[in-house]
């Protein structure tokens, strides 16, 4: 990447260099993290190279709403549909079946895919142009996660950062939660506690 194409750039610029196949660290609902479209496989490449982990291991998938969401998975029984109706757009990545074809990136071994949809509207009017991100904290494997986007650019100052002010909230993860079974269950715990379940809802 040419040093033009990092820094704090506007959200045009961003849209243009994820179209080209980068990475780029954008503010979310939760913790900024590293973000890189699911059909640019140099894209996803390249965030395991950063993340300095082992290329098997998946990312959470964000979305611009639930219609994303059906794209990437099998289809969802009706009692997950409507508890996903509770979750989102909201601070919780949701497990479910992963549908045939997708990147082996944002694949678990188990054949599952991590999906969430985003509660600050900046993101998700991002996600509309983009497509669904794959998405992950700005740190390296092992190490602690950053909380802003200054800590974020710090971290990796050759990646570009999108400049639109930071939502307020909370700095913690996502709630990961498996809903691939009879209930849910947590597999992290984070920003916000589950709503409950009833299976009939």
């Amino acid at each position: 990447m040419s040093p033009a194409d990092s820094g704090w750039l506007d959200r045009d610029r961003v849209l243009a260099l994820l179209a080209k196949g980068a990475v780029a660290i954008l503010a979310t609902d939760t913790v900024p993290g590293l973000h890189a479209r699911i059909d640019r496989p140099q894209a996803l490449a390249r965030l395991s190279e950063l993340k300095e982990r082992p290329a098997d291991q998946s990312y959470v998938i964000l979305c611009a709403d639930v219609v994303d969401v059906r794209g990437l998975t099998v289809d969802l029984p009706l009692d997950v549909r409507r508890y996903l109706d509770c979750l989102w757009p909201g601070p919780f990545s949701a497990i479910l079946v992963a549908a045939p074809g997708l990147p082996e990136a944002v694949v678990a071994a188990t054949g599952t895919v991590a999906v969430r949809v985003p509660s600050w509207e900046p993101l998700r009017d991002l996600l509309r142009r983009t497509g669904p991100l794959a998405s992950t904290s700005a740190n390296r494997s092992g190490r602690d996660a950053a909380t802003d986007l200054d800590l974020a650019a710090q971290v990796f100052p050759s990646l570009p950062v999108w400049q639109e002010p930071e939502p307020s909230g909370s700095k913690e993860p996502s709630t990961l939660v498996d809903l691939t079974g009879d209930r849910p269950v947590v597999v992290r715990p984070g920003a916000r506690p589950l709503p409950d379940w009833s299976g009939d809802a």
